[in-house]
């Protein structure tokens, strides 16, 4: 059977599944998000674009799945200036597609898919788990998926270019030269991701989970060992992988996660002497394990003289193209990475009216204009101060934790690139979607401890048990009462 036609049978399979089964579905999906590229590679590379949306297509009937669910579960917390934006962003979208300037109406549709497909997730999540030991046994075994890609991206290091372990997901047509350290024969390792970009994306959400689950352990070794080498790997990664950035952002964030999961906790002492033997051991197996893959991050990086403008780009750039996008920009999809395969033309993105740019901020304003620009970052400015106000405000140290996790993923995507980078994009919504359920959940706990306590008979509640008893009985009060007082004779 041709493979095309034999995925395509798996993927309508797989959707009419996770529409009945879209709980499950959901979790399904973020295991497929790390396995598709892997897929794509070695399994299916003549079917590569549509494996690339098998897991839009299992959302589409996750999405359908919950709209026709026959209980509610969990209701996310009610935000109204995240839903007002959202809402009108849409819309501001939606009137976006029919941008004059877009050279189809195709390119529009794609742009509004990358905008705005992953966002259900924040009501879907919560619907999804009804339980803490239900999220907390996914999440566990979500982030020690960890270690066997860690293992993969291990081989791939230490084996050469031409290795069918190292090789990307790209059309027969395109280049396969694989991205080395420089001068040196060792590759910048993938894992079971297609590229660069979607492996490293992949390690920082991982990262910001693992932290937040060791962080409800309070850093206790017992019964955390497997995740204590989930992390391990994983920060490995991120050297094998070659990339600065995501290592640069998790240290900056790092004092944040010590004050906010670890100080300000009861037993913090304690705590912060587990984190320092804790993150010893993990750096010192690191270190004999990977010393080559160290060295070779440690000379990428010391050659990088660009540093302070790599860090301002991404908050200057829409400044830079201002100017040049206008009040309504381009359209929605105009810079979409996938649009010059759509559109041929006599060269890539020729009805920009000049170059294309890579820093996600630049290309929104150059999309959307300064009105669609506002819409997008103040959601991501919404989730950070929603998810630092939640550190504060929830009852147990499992939810504050993943609350802390899911605030230092939304700082490290301020600037990040959530629209043009699927990996982070369905992160970020799974992200957005955890934090709502910890916050349900919350809710759920204190609901269920108000209920528990025995409760005052109000006047009002007494009078409506009263009318509720049967006439024999309300005779038997009446002759009893005490507000009939007894005969004196």
């Amino acid at each position: 059977m041709n493979p095309r036609i034999l995925v395509l049978l798996i993927a309508a399979a797989a959707t009419a599944w996770s529409f009945r089964n879209w709980r499950r579905a959901v979790q399904y999906v973020m295991v497929l998000l790390i396995l598709e590229g892997a897929i794509r590679k070695w399994i299916f590379p003549g079917a590569q674009d549509i494996v690339y949306f098998g897991k839009d297509l299992l959302l589409v009937g996750i999405y359908a799945g919950f709209l026709a669910r026959d209980r509610p579960g969990l209701r996310p917390p009610q935000l109204q200036l995240l839903f007002g934006l959202l809402g009108a962003g849409a819309m501001f979208g939606l009137l976006q597609v029919f941008n004059p300037h877009l050279p189809s109406l195709l390119v529009g549709v794609l742009g509004f898919k990358a905008y705005f497909f992953y966002v259900p997730l924040f009501w879907i999540l919560p619907a999804a788990f009804s339980s803490d030991a239900e999220l907390s046994r996914f999440l566990r075994r979500y982030g020690m998926i960890a270690i066997p890609v860690g293992l993969l991206a291990a081989a791939q290091f230490v084996s050469p270019s031409s290795s069918a372990l190292n090789t990307y997901a790209r059309a027969a047509t395109e280049a396969t030269d694989i991205t080395t350290f420089g001068t040196s024969a060792r590759v910048r390792v993938t894992a079971t991701f297609a590229y660069i970009t979607g492996f490293t994306s992949y390690l920082f959400a991982n990262v910001a989970l693992l932290l937040a689950l060791l962080g409800a352990e309070r850093w206790r070794m017992r019964r955390n060992l497997w995740l204590f080498a989930a992390l391990g790997l994983t920060m490995l990664g991120m050297m094998m992988s070659g990339s600065r950035g995501p290592i640069a952002v998790l240290i900056l964030l790092l004092p944040i996660y010590g004050w906010l999961a670890v100080a300000r906790e009861r037993g913090s002492g304690a705590t912060t002497g587990r984190l320092v033997i804790a993150v010893a051991f993990v750096g010192g197996l690191a270190a004999y394990f990977g010393t080559d893959a160290i060295a070779e991050w440690r000379g990428r990086a010391s050659g990088t003289t660009d540093v302070s403008e790599r860090m301002l780009t991404p908050f200057v750039a829409p400044i830079y193209v201002l100017d040049r996008a206008g009040l309504l920009g381009y359209g929605i999809g105009a810079t979409h990475q996938m649009a010059a395969a759509i559109i041929k033309g006599p060269h890539p993105f020729y009805w920009l009216d000049g170059p294309n740019i890579e820093i996600e901020s630049g290309r929104v304003m150059l999309e959307l204009g300064p009105i669609g620009f506002l819409f997008v970052y103040l959601v991501r400015l919404i989730m950070v101060v929603y998810s630092l106000q939640q550190v504060f405000r929830l009852r147990t140290l499992f939810h504050r934790s993943v609350a802390v996790g899911c605030l230092l993923f939304f700082i490290a995507q301020l600037a990040g690139s959530v629209i043009f980078e699927v990996t982070s994009g369905l992160f970020y919504w799974f992200f957005a979607g955890l934090i709502a359920t910890v916050v349900a959940l919350d809710r759920q706990m204190l609901l269920a401890a108000r209920a528990s306590l025995p409760q005052p008979v109000t006047l009002a509640a007494a009078t409506q048990a009263h009318a509720l008893l049967p006439p024999a009985a309300h005779s038997a009060r009446t002759a009893f009462s005490p507000a009939t007082p007894p005969s004196r004779s």
